[in-house]
């Protein structure tokens, strides 16, 4: 048991990149774990539920050039990108069909990206070239990582432990007149303790369709400073200006014969956003911790709608703070990992509308979270430990200047639990079972916007996950996980409800039972295959769409993935993609024609020349064989997804 601390203690220190403690104690020698950095440092092999992780190597050898692009092909999440473009890219995981980013919590580097209104967050804001691990939970985590964390969570970390220095440059160029590029430096002092790194990306395109093109500049900075005994410093920076235009949805018609026509030829959006986050790690004593993040952030945005007659600017700002303490004593000789903390974000969200219907509106909405939980890891033996936490939550949300509310303010408390049992027999082997409470506010224009004025309540429910994930013979890896979730008050635009159509929370209770798995191999230099799994079954438990399946939600996902190196330098990859029919958004009556299912493929090469140390070229090319299908659509309109289209990236490391 003093084994499995210690291991638990290197996963805590690993995020900080600080050497952990050392056991005296001559004790029972336990397999290596994958060091796993969720909020309080776990090891991935003591968290009870499936969990994908991309190391820094991970992620170079995948090929992917953006973090969508990773999560579609490696983790087999559904993302959608609409009209192909990567700014409006959103995760759909778990049978969630509308807004299933609000149910995805996304956290770059301790930061929330996930937004207050209805923006789904920005992942291009996540610089994946440096990016040192992706960590992919499937599955509710509400008590470390509260509001919204009911489908999954992705968390980005960019803290390197590495001091050597190293400078990237990559340029890329494709379809669509696409072309852009990516600056990146990493390393430090070790004598000085310090880290720093720093990232520039740009890219640009004329889009798939008619008036799709985009652009965007993207920049992140930051610097750590680590201290002999472990404890850490560090501050981040980043900055991003993009530009898109709005081509619109279309008709059925248009979407079958003219995929690439645009409605609305005038219509555009900009986003300006800036922030800075702050972070440390103090060490106590040998087994206590504090560690503490916070920061802040401004995003702009602004969006012209020429076919509308409508000007309209948003500001968006957010503070949060994090305090967490974290105890490692052992409880009776029993190896424990105690956790306490606060959580605290306020989010001031701003619309400023000059021709909303020939008169100015400005108002704002205002949102505080205040947060605590405890969370416990218990180990009963080196092969079985139990994992049990707790999260209160009080929101409060309040609309100023906003005409047509009944309502304008509201304060919910919420309550959060889990338990789960990690049992790991053999080595490689983990299997779990979790049982979890949870909840999601809305977001303020759902608030907004409903059919009597008053606010809609949270969304609440439970889920049960059992699953296993195994690593065996060195070269495989295999993992399935089965769950259950039933869900009170979700939360819908019904395009049914009179006159216009309104938010509203669900009148019957919503019931998702599903399947995720998946099996890997690779042998490097040789060859690699992959193939993961999704199944899931959405529909409402009772009341007037009893039976019916919720919309927007893919019953089956297959994704699966070949590579062979033709020699040491030059991998060839395959993939292949299959998403079945699924009902459109706001058909909760399932009385349209459901959008059919789907099956593309992609290939690419990559190749690393040993005679150009440091040198990397890659050719994507997705969507082979050009197939018409729709990435977002609703009752009477369609969003058609990118045809064929292709990449080339050429970089070089020194």
């Amino acid at each position: 048991m003093k084994k499995m601390l210690a291991a638990v203690l290197a996963g805590t220190s690993a995020v900080a990149c600080a050497e952990p403690p050392q056991s005296t104690n001559e004790v029972v020698e336990l397999p290596p774990v994958t060091v796993y950095a969720s909020r309080t440092g776990d090891a991935k092999d003591a968290i009870p539920a499936s969990i994908s992780l991309f190391t820094a190597e991970d992620i170079e050898n995948s090929g992917a050039l953006d973090l969508p692009e990773l999560l579609k092909k490696k983790a087999g999440i559904d993302i959608h990108a609409m009209n192909g473009n990567p700014i409006l890219t959103s995760i759909a995981m778990r049978g969630f069909g509308d807004n299933a980013f609000g149910r995805v919590k996304v956290v770059l580097d301790g930061e929330e990206l996930n937004n207050v209104d209805m923006n789904a967050p920005n992942l291009t804001r996540i610089p994946l070239a440096s990016a040192e691990r992706v960590e992919v939970i499937r599955g509710p985590s509400p008590v470390l990582y509260g509001d919204g964390a009911i489908a999954g969570v992705v968390n980005v970390t960019t803290d390197q432990c590495d001091y050597e220095k190293r400078t990237k440059v990559t340029g890329k160029a494709g379809s669509q007149y696409t072309y852009g590029g990516n600056f990146q430096t990493k390393g430090g002092f070790e004598d000085e303790g310090l880290l720093y790194n720093a990232s520039y990306d740009y890219l640009q395109s004329d889009g798939y369709r008619e008036h799709s093109a985009y652009d965007m500049h993207t920049a992140n900075a930051g610097l750590r400073k680590n201290f002999e005994n472990g404890s850490t410093v560090g501050v981040k920076a980043n900055y991003q200006n993009a530009f898109y235009e709005l081509p619109g949805s279309l008709t059925y018609d248009q979407w079958k014969h003219a995929r690439k026509t645009a409605n609305n030829h005038d219509d555009w959006a900009r986003i300006w956003s800036y922030g800075i986050g702050l972070d440390s790690k103090m060490k106590l004593a040998e087994d206590q911790w504090l560690l503490v993040d916070g920061g802040f952030s401004h995003q702009y945005r602004h969006a012209r709608y020429v076919s509308s007659d409508s000007d309209l600017e948003y500001n968006a700002y957010c503070w949060h703070l994090s305090p967490r303490y974290v105890n490692e004593m052992d409880v009776f000789d029993f190896a424990n990992k105690f956790t306490v903390g606060t959580d605290f974000r306020f989010d001031r969200y701003g619309e400023d509308h000059p021709l909303s219907f020939g008169s100015p509106v400005k108002r704002h909405f205002d949102r505080a979270r205040y947060a605590a939980f405890v969370h416990d890891e218990f180990y009963v033996t080196d092969e079985l430990s139990v994992v049990a936490g707790a999260r209160v939550e009080r929101i409060g949300n309040r609309w100023a200047h906003y005409s047509g509310l009944s309502q304008s303010s509201s304060f919910d408390v919420m309550g959060d639990y889990e338990l789960g049992l990690v049992f790991r027999p053999v080595e490689g082997l983990k299997t779990y079972v979790k049982g979890t409470r949870f909840h999601r506010s809305a977001f303020c224009d759902e608030l907004s916007y409903t059919q009597d004025g008053k606010f809609l309540d949270p969304e609440t429910g439970w889920s049960l996950d059992v699953g296993a994930e195994w690593v065996f013979l060195d070269e495989f890896s295999f993992d399935v996980n089965g769950y259950g979730m039933i869900m009170d008050d979700e939360i819908f635009f019904d395009p049914a409800l009179a006159p216009f159509g309104y938010n509203c929370n669900s009148p019957a209770r919503t019931r998702r039972v599903g399947m995720d798995t998946g099996l890997a191999w690779r042998r490097d230099k040789v060859a690699e295959a992959s193939v993961r799994y999704g199944l899931v079954n959405a529909d409402f438990g009772s009341g007037e769409y009893h039976g019916c399946d919720v919309p927007y939600v893919p019953n089956n996902r297959i994704r699966a993935e070949a590579g062979f190196w033709v020699f040491d330098d030059l991998e060839l990859k395959g993939g292949y993609t299959f998403v079945s029919k699924q009902y459109v958004s706001g058909d909760f009556a399932n009385q349209s024609d459901r959008l059919p299912s789907y099956s593309l493929f992609d290939v690419g090469a990559y190749y690393s020349p040993s005679w150009a140390e440091g040198w990397k070229a890659s050719f994507v090319m997705d969507n082979l064989l050009d197939r018409n299908y729709c990435d977002y659509a609703g009752v009477g309109y369609y969003y058609p997804a990118c045809g064929r289209s292709f990449m080339f990236a050429l970089s070089y490391e020194f």
